[in-house]
């Protein structure tokens, strides 16, 4: 199974967003995006007049992955529909896909690139060599601030942790947890888990698009592939593609 995590970032950089998504596609079996917009574009353009955000994401990427079939975690009417995406080969045999809350601010809103909403768990179930298998996509909550711990992510993680203690099979956590490496925060998700970022030494999950790179003082952490114990892992890299301010995590494992 191949699978790749990249926060869309928007679509902020679409053309090399599209062109990433479709050069891969042949070779990705799962696609797991967080910050996917399903928005009428006014009203996009309108709360960010200094930048553009793409907001028929969700329906460009449907249209560009024909062989995928595409789920999104909505909001329903909720006015911040900003999400995660999950986009599963067509051949690969999925037996559950849903999503839930992880966190809820109490003051949701917009304001320019600072987006302050509810954020949720994706998570799809499909067959792997004769055995149930859950990947879940996750989008950390983000609060202006340093990721770092707080008391509203210490409480994310124990409702993923409570979540992944739920699945007695192999299961894959991904996606932009907002979190940096040392907080305790990610210690609780990682927990009886292996942390790839972590066991191949990766030096950053930002690319040169991100506005912080050339700081050295600045983390460049906040993407990461947790997998269990029973994962066989075959190939995991850090992709070199510029198509957002983050790196494309690359996870092939059966």
């Amino acid at each position: 199974m191949r699978l790749i995590t990249l926060n869309a970032w928007c679509g902020r950089a679409l053309y090399p967003l599209m062109t990433f998504l479709k050069k891969y596609a042949p070779e990705t079996d799962i696609f797991c995006l967080q910050e996917v917009l399903d928005a009428d574009q006014g009203v996009m353009d309108e709360r960010h007049p200094d930048e553009y955000v793409c907001g028929d994401l969700y329906r460009k990427i449907v249209a560009a992955l024909p062989d995928f079939n595409g789920a999104f975690a909505s909001f329903g009417d909720y006015p911040h529909r900003q999400s995660q995406a999950t986009f599963i080969r067509k051949t690969v045999p999925v037996t559950d896909i849903g999503d839930f809350l992880v966190h809820e601010p109490a003051q949701p809103h917009e304001h320019g690139s600072a987006v302050i909403a509810s954020r949720k768990l994706q998570h799809a179930t499909f067959d792997l060599g004769g055995r149930e298998c859950v990947v879940a996509n996750f989008h950390g909550l983000w609060n202006g601030g340093e990721k770092i711990d707080c008391p509203e992510r210490l409480a994310q993680s124990e409702s993923i942790r409570k979540f992944l203690d739920g699945i007695t099979g192999p299961k894959v956590l991904c996606g932009d947890f907002n979190l940096l490496p040392d907080t305790e925060s990610l210690a609780i998700v990682e927990r009886g888990m292996v942390s790839l970022v972590k066991t191949y030494g990766v030096k950053s999950t930002r690319t040169p698009l991100y506005r912080n790179y050339d700081n050295p003082k600045a983390s460049k952490f906040a993407d990461y592939v947790i997998v269990s114990p029973d994962i066989k892992v075959e190939r995991f890299e850090v992709l070199p593609d510029l198509a957002s301010d983050h790196s494309a995590l690359r996870l092939e494992f059966h």
